[in-house]
């Protein structure tokens, strides 16, 4: 090799090396370089940082107690110009002393002589009337009365129907206006959610009615439990009873039966984490409990009193060893039932009734209030309730979320108890124990 020139060492190239220059045919020919001066790194930025100051927003509001006291000091306060002489302040000394702009002073002096502040709360920023005027008064005014008109029907109403129906009502109210003024923005829209009081919520309860619609069904209902509550002419009090009731039923007769799914874990729904992480995640005791559920029975009495022990049905035949050696954790006070479908049945409801209803109502006429519910009204459950002397009254259809009193008053509550004390694996002594004390508080609560 020549010398004078670089030659060829291992590791690195410490010298400088002549490179060919770049083809003219290919893709990266003719590209220009960026113009302008290299971007410094931050650690040489840092030091010229310190004098930036942090955006502040230039405009504040002021309540009407502050723009009277700036108005006093206007009008009454004196600057010395002379040794004998006094002077009223300008507009600028006030504006700078306060450090507001100038124009909320004539502002404010005007606002002050026409009477605005008169009615005003002191704590109020806004005076009466100001602020933009609102364009399209008729038009909003008529999608409200809309609006209302759909949510009375049970109709959804989402951001796309204020849209299409905002733009028809505009062309309607202001034929001679450019359709194009008018564009639903973001801005309109949300001022609009505000002025009316409107908001996006979640849908809680889903029915073929709507809740107006079952007054008929209702009262038609409350009848047949009045008619039933008569005494009868071959009813025959026995004397010297003084419990509580209600016409022909003590109140310890009259119950109330209901049942609900029971999942084997709470892992839907929302829980509180750290601010920053994209996934959220929830630890599940075994695969597939959180798709997994039982179901389980409450009765609750008029009186207040526990006398009957929850049910729970689980999937399944009720054989094999692992079951069969869970039964010793069954509390005593709870009830476990197996069937393929982990719901009830007439055959259960049939046992339900002679092992458990019966023996505790002490051949006394009862009332039964059931839901609507195709295994509470097959023959063989009907005619056992009537060999008993048993009225059923049964709750009308999609009328549960109105006078169901469990669906109402119980469910709910004991649910939420028992996700908060629910252990990893689903114990029937944990449920039994969380059930008994709410039965106990409700109790307590009656008497007092």
């Amino acid at each position: 090799m020549p010398k004078g020139q670089n030659q060829k060492i291992a590791g690195r190239i410490k010298g400088s090396v002549d490179l060919p220059a770049l083809p003219a045919t290919k893709f990266y020919a003719g590209i220009k370089k960026k113009t302008g001066p290299k971007r410094k790194a931050l650690s040489e930025l840092s030091h010229n940082l310190s004098h930036i100051k942090p955006v502040s927003n230039p405009y504040h509001s002021y309540t009407v107690s502050y723009r009277l006291l700036v108005l006093s000091y206007w009008s009454q306060a004196s600057i010395r110009c002379s040794p004998t002489k006094l002077r009223e302040p300008t507009r600028n000394e006030v504006a700078n002393y306060f450090k507001i702009p100038e124009g909320n002073l004539s502002r404010w002096r005007k606002e002050e002589k026409e009477g605005k502040y008169a009615a005003q709360k002191r704590g109020q920023r806004r005076a009466e009337g100001g602020g933009r005027r609102r364009k399209w008064v008729e038009m909003e005014r008529e999608l409200y009365e809309l609006f209302l008109e759909r949510r009375a029907l049970g109709r959804p109403v989402r951001r796309g129907w204020f849209r299409k129906v905002s733009k028809e009502l505009f062309t309607k109210h202001y034929p001679a206006a450019d359709p194009k003024e008018f564009k639903c923005s973001h801005g309109w829209f949300r001022n609009f959610l505000s002025w009316h009081h409107i908001s996006l919520r979640l849908v809680t309860n889903i029915a073929s009615k709507l809740p107006l619609d079952y007054g008929r069904e209702i009262l038609t209902w409350m009848q047949y439990n009045r008619r039933n509550s008569q005494f009868r002419p071959d009813d025959q009090p026995e004397l010297g009873d003084n419990a509580a009731a209600v016409g022909r039923f003590r109140l310890k007769n009259i119950c109330n039966m209901d049942q609900t799914p029971l999942p084997f874990e709470y892992l839907e729904g929302q829980t509180s984490n750290t601010i920053g992480e994209k996934t959220i995640w929830l630890q599940s005791s075994k695969s597939g409990w959180d798709k997994r559920q039982g179901t389980i029975q409450l009765t609750i009495f008029a009186d207040g009193v526990s006398r009957v022990h929850p049910l729970i049905f689980f999937r399944g035949k009720g054989t094999g060893t692992q079951i069969l050696s869970k039964q010793k954790l069954y509390d005593l006070r709870v009830r476990v039932k197996f069937n393929p479908t982990a719901y009830a049945n007439s055959t259960n409801m049939v046992e339900w009734l002679e092992d458990q209803l019966v023996p505790v109502l002490e051949c006394q006429p009862t009332l039964l209030v059931m839901d609507h519910f195709s295994g509470h009204k097959t023959e063989q459950v009907l005619d056992t309730l009537q060999a008993h002397d048993i009225t059923v009254s049964v709750i009308p259809a999609g009328c549960t979320g109105i006078v169901q009193l469990l669906d109402v008053s119980v469910n709910r509550p004991f649910k939420d108890i028992l996700k908060v004390d629910k252990k990893k694996t689903f114990p029937p002594r944990r449920i039994h124990t969380t059930f008994f004390f709410y039965t106990n508080l409700i109790t307590i609560n009656r008497r007092h």
